[in-house]
């Protein structure tokens, strides 16, 4: 099942040099990104599913994509988030 994930964001850390990591809810990605990584996700994603995080215990994966964050668990590819993101595209999701 695949949906989208609505309390996704990249919180901030660092003192000296800022590194970003995903965080939902209470979950934090392992992957630090320098600024520079940050910003070619953010351009990779506008054009292509990126995933950012998976949680191998519960069988999940976070991707971004056009600014929006997905959840899926079962494995999907890159196209197979693409196709439901842009299907969903104007419709209300619950």
């Amino acid at each position: 099942m695949i949906r989208k994930e609505k309390k996704g964001n990249f919180i901030q850390s660092g003192t000296f040099s800022t590194k970003y990591q995903f965080s939902v809810g209470k979950k934090i990605s392992q992957t630090k990104l320098s600024k520079s990584k940050y910003n070619s996700l953010l351009q990779i994603q506008r054009l292509d599913p990126v995933k950012i995080m998976t949680d191998q215990q519960k069988n999940r994966s976070w991707w971004i994509f056009q600014d929006g964050f997905y959840i899926e668990n079962e494995g999907m590819t890159e196209s197979n988030v693409k196709a439901f993101a842009l299907g969903n595209r104007g419709k209300k999701t619950k």
